[in-house]
């Protein structure tokens, strides 16, 4: 698992957009798509739950989402 994935993962429940995630993290949104995916098979769990248009947080991504936000703060000071 690569610390980027988790960046492209949380950037995208903020935003609440892959498009507007991939915008922000300057990459096309296939891409960040395709990393989020690959994140999802490397853990083993489903991260978001997926709908036309929108996605909801499964609790496995509410469990990342909340120590990947952790994690970033640490860094980041």
């Amino acid at each position: 698992m690569l610390l980027r994935q988790i960046k492209f993962f949380t950037t995208v429940v903020d935003t609440g957009s892959f498009t507007e995630a991939a915008e922000e993290c300057f990459i096309s949104q296939s891409a960040i798509s395709q990393q989020i995916l690959s994140l999802e098979k490397e853990l083993g769990v489903q991260l978001l739950t997926r709908s036309t248009r929108q996605f909801t947080l499964t609790e496995a991504g509410k469990y990342l989402y909340s120590h990947g936000k952790t994690c970033w703060a640490k860094l980041k000071s």
